[in-house]
């Protein structure tokens, strides 16, 4: 109360209300001259605006923002403005309420900020200016109030910064600011107005924001330090993400090559071992604190947004990693067992992307070798044991988990190892075969009782799929990523699935029968069923087989040797209680599976053997609608949906809905149209259906060997059915007859191509030539006719020569144009014929193909109509022509002796019909030049109704060329009227109206 009677009250006992206080004190804001009555006003609002916001703001905002506007050079009032307008708009109550009690104290802050951002004056350029400031407290509040105006109103705040000239510079100048509460709060601000912004990340990143931000880490500690590291990696974040002009600004500037350097945990650490590779033993166990994981986490973020794919610059970026040495650091960091799991599995994650579908890098990571101890004796002088780093990855994938670590927690580094797995061998089938080579049986060198650090690759992933009671009682996603790995491995890569197809178990020597790995994983799949254990063990055997068997007859032939598999298949498909719906749905996908790629001439079990097993024992209605149930499930939608590899999140946890991989999936979409058609045809049928081949991929009468001209892994086209063209337009299918291992193309033949293009090729050749010495001849006419000047004093003997001469030329380019429609004719043939064979691969192409026939050949009749009747008009239209010029002659001979002016007037006569007939050749060749273009849409053209289109413009043109010449034949006609005008006898035509 003492308050108010010292500045309010009117006499010593009267009291004032604290709304009248806060309004006289906004008065002396606005209306005191003096410079301490102002500071002390303010100071007492500021006091009052702590308990009394809204009253404070209702009365005083206006006049405190205009004399921060005008009044601003003393330090003191500055800050206490600058202080009250903070507490104005935080959105905090007052009165220590929780925000959902405060309510309505939040809207009034949200009301003030508003006001203030919608100042005329605009207010927010000179707390910019004051950013500038040297001042501690002005320069640290002007900032915090810049933050509290863009909690409220981010993009109306980020427009008012972009518009002033050095708004953005002034934000920057903050990172270098010696005082670190400043610094870190504008930190704070760029964080939150550059997280949408474009147009601010760019100029933030023009500002040298890139190598302000990394030297703070680099002073604070690196990616060890504390919590102001974690904001400028996460402000370093928001400048590079989604911004494409950033990205190649921070890979130029050489940002890029200082990424490896925040990957080192310990400063003592070198990135790498021994020749710049990671030592996997190194004893210094580093202590891995929250805040060092986060800031890790969001170091491995900035790596993988910059390599992410589908980027413009991910293959540049990718090259520029590769070339700093960012993957040896990665790796290190992927091995240290110490490291959370969290940050494990995105250091294998980047390694991946850095590496995926870029060849060169995926060559340094398969030259890349990690040193392990050897185990035994610590003591022992054994050397270490160099070993690819692609091994030490699968054995992250599928071997055993550290002791003391979760399964839910380990199963993000065993998703993220297979990740990488996977982006070693995508496109790039040596990497394929290279690891399809270590494939070996138990009882040989990868024996499953050896230790998992003297195995290759392939012995471990069969060592785990063998032996899965131990290892999927244990860890069940052990078996599931063995299986994809596997499945990675052999996927459209013949050779490689043949590699698998020879591994055996069973040893010889101790009088064990050999039994195929296909057929021993299919008796494992049965005893998973029989165990009632975890589905996903069925399942990722399932799976396997599909992916091994799709497009490999021999693989299907192997299987049916047991004739207990079909039995098993048939089993789970029928089974109507205790059996999973998801593992019944794999179970008719495989079964499918058999029977359409039951194509080896010599399988033990045909696919007449097959069919009645198929149409009534399981239906093929059955096994459809169980194939259907498995497509339309949440956990195989769940997987379409994930990215290669990525089955979890980057912070633990296990998604349930995981039961597929990514391998089977993509298999699954990409033949399940074929698999149904397949299903439903008999083993007759089949071969007869011309889409069949089609369907297969192409693996009809598959003869199980690898065309010379294919690429790794990718089976010739077998020879089961051709397309042969008959006399008729339709195209007939035959089979052929030719021994197994013969191939033949589905369609025409390649061969065929070529010397239709050879003779396609000779024909334009040919058609140049003529065009050339077409022209060359109507140069050699065009010179004739204009070095003969007539002159009514020659005798018609030299008017008569000129005539031969020209009629001469003229049946001389006649002919040449009639070999010409000849060349143009074959070519057409050349084209309808290419046309033919590209229909003839479509089911209905022989309909459209008859079609399209009868069109061309109206098409040609209808221009050939057109090229007569005009080679008629013209030659009657030359006859009339040269009547007229022998009259003219012979009236110019009868009358030499007549006036100068008449003979003038008869020569210039004679010269315009000269000219005439020069525009009528002149619109032969523009015909001609619309026959060529004519050619060129019959060839464009793809369809019935487009060939109706053109034809209909052809028509039309044909109109408009008969509307010319009957123009034509008026104007001779008007020609011959002008000439007996002039006295000339001209006699009568059968085209004159007298």
């Amino acid at each position: 109360m003492d308050f108010f009677k010292r500045y309010g009250a009117i006499g010593p006992s009267q009291q004032q209300s604290p709304s009248e206080t806060i309004q006289r004190l906004a008065d002396r804001v606005e209306t005191s001259t003096l410079l301490e009555d102002k500071k002390a006003a303010v100071l007492g609002l500021k006091g009052l605006s702590r308990e009394y916001r809204k009253e404070t703001g209702e009365a005083a905002l206006l006049p405190l923002l205009k004399l921060l506007k005008e009044d601003n050079d003393d330090q003191n009032l500055l800050k206490a403005i600058l202080e009250t307008l903070i507490t104005l708009c935080t959105r905090d109550s007052p009165r220590g309420e929780t925000p959902n009690v405060g309510a309505a104290t939040s809207d009034v802050a949200s009301q003030f900020s508003q006001t203030i951002l919608d100042d005329g004056d605009d207010v927010i350029s000179t707390m910019l200016e004051l950013l500038g400031d040297a001042d501690f407290y002005v320069r640290y509040n002007t900032v915090q109030l810049l933050g509290t105006l863009h909690l409220h109103s981010g993009e109306e705040l980020q427009k008012r910064v972009l518009v002033s000239p050095m708004g953005v510079g002034r934000l920057v100048d903050l990172l270098s600011d010696q005082r670190d509460i400043i610094r870190n709060e504008g930190i704070q601000l760029l964080i939150a107005m550059t997280e949408t912004n474009a147009d601010i990340q760019k100029i933030v990143a023009f500002e040298n924001a890139f190598d302000r931000l990394l030297g703070i880490v680099d002073e604070e500690g690196g990616v060890r330090g504390n919590i102001v590291v974690q904001d400028c990696l996460q402000l370093l974040h928001n400048l590079l993400n989604y911004n494409v002009s950033n990205q190649n600004f921070f890979r130029e500037t050489s940002g890029v090559q200082r990424l490896p350097n925040l990957l080192i945990t310990d400063p003592s650490q070198t990135a790498a071992g021994r020749n710049g590779l990671p030592d996997a033993d190194a004893d210094d166990e580093i202590e891995w604190t929250v805040q060092h994981a986060r800031n890790m986490l969001v170091v491995l973020d900035v790596i993988r947004m910059l390599i992410q794919p589908g980027n413009t610059n991910t293959v540049s970026n990718q090259t520029a990693m590769q070339q700093c040495g960012t993957i040896p650091p990665l790796l290190q960091l992927a091995l240290a067992y110490e490291a959370p799991s969290s940050v494990r599995s995105q250091a294998l994650y980047a390694i991946g992307d850095i590496i995926r579908s870029h060849e060169a890098n995926q060559n340094l990571f398969q030259r890349i070798l990690i040193t392990t101890a050897p185990e035994g004796d610590a003591e022992s002088d054994a050397k270490p044991i160099p070993e690819p780093a692609i091994v030490i990855v699968i054995r992250l994938a599928v071997g055993k988990r550290p002791q003391g670590v979760a399964v839910n927690e380990y199963y993000i580094v065993r998703a993220a190892a297979a990740h990488l797995v996977q982006a070693y061998v995508g496109g790039n089938p040596d990497a394929q075969l290279a690891l399809a080579a270590t494939l070996t049986p138990p009882g040989d060198a990868g024996s499953a009782s050896e230790p998992e650090t003297h195995q290759s690759a392939g012995s471990l992933i069969v060592s785990v799929l063998l032996d899965w009671r131990e290892t999927g009682s244990e860890d069940v996603w052990r078996v599931w990523y063995a299986s994809m790995l596997l499945s990675t491995i052999l996927r459209d890569h013949i050779e490689c699935k043949e590699q698998a197809l020879k591994i055996t178990i069973g040893d010889i020597a101790q009088g064990e029968e050999p039994f195929p790995l296909l057929n021993e994983l299919m008796s494992q799949a049965r005893q998973a069923a029989q165990s009632e254990s975890d589905a996903r063990l069925s399942l990722a055997i399932f799976t396997l087989v599909c992916v091994w068997l799709v497009d490999f007859p021999r693989g299907v032939s192997t299987l049916l040797d047991e004739s207990s598999n079909v039995a098993f298949l048939v089993e789970q498909i029928n089974g109507s209680s205790g059996v999973n719906a998801l593992v019944q749905g794999a179970a008719a996908f495989l079964f499918g599976l058999v029977y359409q790629f039951d194509l080896e001439p010599e399988t033990p079990m045909s696919r007449e053997n097959l069919y009645p097993i198929l149409s009534k024992r399981v239906g093929a209605d059955q096994l459809l609608i169980r194939v259907q149930r498995l497509r339309d499930s949440k956990e195989f939608q769940y997987a379409v949906g994930l990215a290669s590899g990525t089955h979890s999140n980057a912070y633990g946890g296990i998604p349930i809905e995981v039961y597929f991989d990514n391998v089977f999936t993509d298999v699954f979409k990409k033949h399940y149209e074929g698999f149904r058609v397949a299903v439903r045809l008999g083993p007759g049928e089949a071969m007869a259906n011309p889409n069949y081949a089609y369907l297969q991929g192409g693996m009809a009468g598959y003869a199980g060997s690898v065309g010379s001209n294919s690429a790794p892994g990718t089976p010739s086209l077998a020879g089961a059915a051709s397309i042969s063209r008959a006399a008729s337009p339709a195209a007939t299918l035959t089979t052929s007859t030719s021994a197994p291992g013969a191939t033949s193309v589905y369609g025409p033949h390649p061969t065929e191509h070529m010397v239709a293009q050879s003779e396609f090729d000779a024909l334009n050749d040919k058609l140049a030539d003529q065009s050339s010495q077409i022209e060359a001849l109507k140069h050699e006419l065009e010179a004739a006719k204009s070095g003969s000047k007539i002159d009514l004093n020659d005798t018609s003997e030299q008017l008569a020569q000129e005539r031969e001469m020209r009629a001469r030329a003229e049946a001389e380019s006649v002919t040449y144009a009639a070999e010409v429609n000849v060349l143009r004719q074959e070519l057409s043939n050349m084209q309808t014929q290419s046309l033919e064979a590209t229909l003839a691969d479509d089911s209905t192409g022989a309909v459209k193909l008859t079609e399209l026939e009868s069109q061309l050949s109206e098409l040609k009749i209808k221009s050939e109509q057109d090229s007569s009747n005009w080679n008629t008009l013209r030659d009657e239209l030359q006859k009339k022509l040269a009547n007229a010029e022998k009259q003219v002659v012979k009236a110019a001979a009868a009358g030499r002796n007549t006036n100068k002016k008449k003979e003038q007037q008869q020569a210039t006569a004679i010269e315009s019909l000269k000219r005439d007939l020069k525009a009528k050749d002149d619109e032969i060749s523009k015909l001609n030049l619309l026959v060529e273009e004519l050619n060129e849409k019959v060839k464009a053209v793809d369809g019935v109704e487009e060939l109706k289109e053109k034809i209909a413009g052809l028509e039309k043109e044909q109109e408009d060329l008969l509307v010319y010449l009957a123009d034509q034949d008026q104007q001779s006609k008007e020609y011959r009227d002008m000439l007996r005008k002039h006295g000339e006898d001209i006699p009568l035509s059968d085209d004159d109206d007298e």
